[in-house]
């Protein structure tokens, strides 16, 4: 590519290898060229730019009716100006006048990611832009648009790869974005040494006008004010009439008798079936509400329910229903809806206890459920005075006071159970005291005494007095018998109130009798005789008990004689021979005693 900088000026050239390409779509450009148009048919006012700053442009387009616009270009990357249109020769067959002045000089992209933003200070109709020298030999630059263009001039080495984008190797053209907008945004990441650019505004040669007609799935357009009509999409693209089946910004390009041609865009919106969504709870007790939404519904059709033609609807019996919802362009989308309607059940929860009637005090009694409708898995929590005292099906109360309020309280994990949770019945507790015994005093009653009165003490109105075994008493069936038992004996005491309520108690009459010292044993191991059993010695558990020898030495000593002498004196057998013993009983009736104790082997 020659230097940009040092060719800038006009220069004659031979052109008939180049040729005008008329407004036309891109889809169509390599293969149906159109005629220039006749005489006057194009008009455009192009800029004059004034001002140039860093990543900054701007000027002024006078429109045809004499109203200016304001022109301004912005990029993230820095451009400047030259002073005229690089070859500017080249675009010297375009029917309209192109000033050679003073014009924007870009760069496109300072590495990757350049953008440039076009905006004008109002909405304006068919803008224009002239490219001049985009990339060089070697080196291809591409540009992308935000909206859509037809070529109107050709200078060659351009690749119009599609109605948005544009790579040139040294390329020369002029388009046109059909449509009204206010501003294009221009992107590369093909960074050159420069590019001139201008831009203008197009006044088309005649009025060209859309009129659309849509359906579900498809939108038919009708173009008028011509003769003939190129559309760069849908069905018929080279009739007046086209049916597009995608949404997306077209042009069609218009010929009239004249053989003036003009391009509009249009933007075509194709409608299809919108997602249908149907929202509420569809599980639920005696009814169940759902509401079906399509975005621009106009009718909704169920095939059930209260209410079928409208989105909300209620059932009141479980399936699997249809809807449908139909929208202004006659798209319909239709749902299964399964629904699920459970009828309302009543729980039934009732107590029972093990004790009814009058109950004494400390009696265990045992509370015991039955339910209905209460699921697989109720749950079910025992309440005393209605604060919680246990779960499950029995509940034991050991401390039931008068007055006592026990219930049961039933949680059903059914669907539908109403209540969900229910309180049984109440059982009111009837608890009498039961009477206490007790004794204050160890009796203790010496062998040679004659008897001994017992004093239980006993609260509560007492019926009936019961003492057992009745041996050794003087009267079984009262508070306050004498006892002369002739050995050791526990009497049970059992007193019944005058509610019936019982209590037991037992005392130990301790009959103390003169002990009975062997004065010999046998320690050999043959189960007979083995040890030194001293009777009535385990009344006496204070006493103390020591052995010696015939030297004084003491061999045995124990405080009570719970393990009687076995004749072993630090784990060896003591000889056979005469060992001397002092037993004192510590008791006032019983005095020391002494003696001797012969091991026999």
């Amino acid at each position: 590519m020659p230097d940009k900088e040092k060719s800038s000026t006009f220069e004659q050239k031979d052109f008939s290898s180049f040729y005008i390409k008329n407004i036309s779509p891109i889809g169509h450009l390599k293969n149906k060229l159109f005629k220039n148009n006749a005489a006057g048919c194009d008009n455009i006012q192009w800029a004059k730019w004034s001002k140039f700053s860093g990543s900054n442009a701007t000027g002024t387009i006078v429109e045809g009716n004499g109203n200016s616009v304001d022109v301004s270009m912005s990029s993230n990357f820095d451009f400047s100006s030259t002073p005229g249109i690089y070859n500017y020769w080249l675009f010297s067959y375009y029917p309209v006048p192109i000033p050679n002045e003073t014009v924007p000089k870009t760069t496109w992209s300072a590495g990757n990611g350049g953008s440039t933003n076009m905006t004008f200070s109002h909405t304006v109709t068919n803008p224009v832009l002239l490219i001049s020298s985009l990339g060089q030999v070697g080196q291809r630059v591409t540009l992308g648009f935000s909206l859509p263009y037809v070529v109107l001039y050709d200078g060659g080495a351009m690749t119009y790869d599609n109605s948005t984008s544009i790579t040139g190797e040294e390329g020369y053209a002029i388009i046109m974005f059909p449509g009204d907008f206010k501003s294009v945004v221009i992107t590369s990441t093909t960074p050159e040494d420069y590019t001139n650019i201008t831009w203008g505004l197009s006044q088309p040669a005649f009025l060209v006008n859309i009129t659309t007609a849509s359906f579900c799935g498809s939108t038919t357009a009708t173009a008028s004010g011509g003769v003939s009509y190129i559309w760069n999409g849908g069905d018929s693209r080279s009739s007046a009439t086209n049916t597009f089946h995608a949404s997306g910004r077209y042009i069609v390009t218009v010929k009239n008798a004249g053989g003036c041609s003009a391009s509009v865009s249009k933007q075509i919106d194709v409608h299809v079936p919108a997602a249908l969504t149907v929202k509420g709870n569809l599980t639920g007790c005696g009814s169940v509400t759902a509401t079906a939404f399509v975005d621009g519904a106009v009718s909704y059709q169920w095939d059930g329910g209260d209410t079928p033609n409208n989105a909300g609807n209620t059932f009141r019996t479980s399936g699997r229903y249809t809807v449908m919802a139909t929208d202004a362009y006659q798209c319909r989308a239709s749902r299964l809806v399964d629904v699920i309607v459970n009828q309302p059940v009543v729980p039934v929860v009732n107590i029972t206890a093990s004790l009814s009637g009058q109950i004494c005090s400390g009696v265990p009694v045992t509370y015991s459920v039955s339910f209905l409708n209460g699921g697989d898995s109720p749950e079910l929590n025992w309440l005393k005075n209605g604060t919680p005292v246990g779960a499950g099906k029995t509940y034991t109360a050991i401390d039931l006071a008068n007055g006592d309020k026990i219930e049961c309280a039933l949680t059903s994990h059914i669907p539908c159970a109403v209540p969900a949770r229910l309180i049984s019945n109440s059982i009111i507790a009837d608890v009498k005291a039961t009477p206490t015994i007790t004794f204050s005093q160890k009796i203790v009653i010496d062998g040679r005494s004659s008897s001994v009165q017992l004093n239980p003490v006993i609260s509560g109105n007492i019926a009936s007095y019961l003492w057992t075994p009745a041996e050794g008493l003087s009267n079984p069936n009262i508070q306050n018998p004498l006892a002369n038992p002739v050995s050791t004996t526990d009497y049970t005491l059992t007193v019944v109130s005058a509610t019936g309520c019982q209590a037991t108690a037992i005392v130990r009459v301790l009959v103390l009798k003169d002990i009975m010292i062997p004065n010999s044993f046998t320690p050999n191991g043959d189960g007979i005789n083995d040890t030194w059993e001293i009777t009535n010695l385990a009344d006496f558990p204070k006493a103390t008990i020591y052995i010696y020898n015939r030297y004084g030495a003491n061999l045995y000593h124990s405080i009570g004689y719970a393990r009687p002498w076995n004749g072993v004196y630090k784990g060896k057998e003591l000889p056979a021979g005469t060992y001397y013993y002092l037993i004192n009983l510590h008791d006032q009736a019983h005095g020391a005693k002494s003696g001797w104790v012969a091991i026999l082997r």
